[in-house]
């Protein structure tokens, strides 16, 4: 595994509230992407019609490589936090398109137990998918340069799309994935889709710094997968908004700036090594 010298809420913030756009978060265009099913994957369920997604380009002269952003299980509620992730990406020079898994579906939410069978990760992973093959006609976009960055249940569908069954609806469709503290589980389906999973150990929802160790433990020797687990963090830790510390459905959730800057050079040297050289 490369040693990436760079390196030294949720997406909706995990807040309950319908997965609709807020109005006049950014600047971008709205795209309609059709939902297909993924014949390589059982279980991913497309959604009943289009999915929605916020395209947003950075300044300069594209090409443009692109990351997927995927909300948590709260969808992307005011936005801010996914803002905030859009900029960051057009800062470093990559397109973003945040995807919205739960507006097609008519669905708002999927935190409390009883709600996650309505969309799991493997019904959003096929989103993935469908955004990324739409993303291949898009202009201003490269599409042979696709990364996908996801948070806590869109951490989970990050480190699902990196299954073989997926890998195979479109073989190096997708170059990089990142999982913010989402849940890494069946190590015995991953592909070759170069992963990064970020978590704290002090985190309990899905457990992701067990669960995520236990998954690359489980890998063969030099399977592409990396992961940094940050002391005493919890969920949300990248989302500012999260601050104080608050509880949902008896999860700890809280910002921490430290751990947050830390991960934000991990994912910035972790899409360029992947990202940044164009395919032949």
């Amino acid at each position: 595994m490369v040693s990436f010298a760079r390196a030294s809420l949720i997406a909706a913030t995990l807040v309950v509230t319908p997965a609709v756009w807020a109005p006049s978060v950014w600047a971008a265009e709205d795209l309609v992407i059709p939902s297909n099913p993924i014949p390589t994957a059982s279980g991913a369920r497309p959604a009943p019609g289009p999915l929605s997604g916020r395209l947003s380009l950075p300044d300069g002269a594209g090409p443009y490589p692109v990351v997927i952003l995927l909300h948590g299980c709260g969808g992307i509620g005011n936005g801010e936090n996914m803002r905030r992730w859009v900029g960051r990406l057009n800062d470093w020079g990559y397109a973003a398109l945040v995807l919205n898994s739960f507006r097609a579906r008519e669905v708002t939410t999927v935190c409390a137990p009883a709600d996650q069978p309505k969309v799991t990760a493997l019904d959003r992973a096929g989103d993935v998918l469908n955004a990324a093959s739409a993303l291949q006609h898009q202009p201003g976009i490269d599409g042979g340069r696709i990364g996908v960055v996801g948070f806590s249940h869109g951490g989970g569908t990050a480190t699902t799309v990196t299954r073989r069954a997926f890998e195979a609806f479109k073989p190096g469709l997708l170059k990089a994935v990142v999982n913010y503290y989402g849940p890494c589980r069946q190590p015995e389906y991953f592909g070759t889709t170069p992963l990064l999973a970020l978590n704290g150990d002090a985190d309990n929802w899905g457990d992701p710094a067990a669960t995520c160790a236990a998954f690359k433990a489980a890998l063969p020797a030099g399977a592409k997968m990396d992961v940094h687990t940050y002391k005493d963090v919890v969920h949300g830790f990248d989302n500012p908004d999260v601050n104080p510390r608050r509880v949902l459905l008896g999860h700890p959730m809280q910002y921490d700036w430290t751990a947050s800057r830390d991960s934000f050079e991990r994912t910035h040297a972790f899409l360029d090594h992947y990202l940044r050289k164009r395919p032949d």
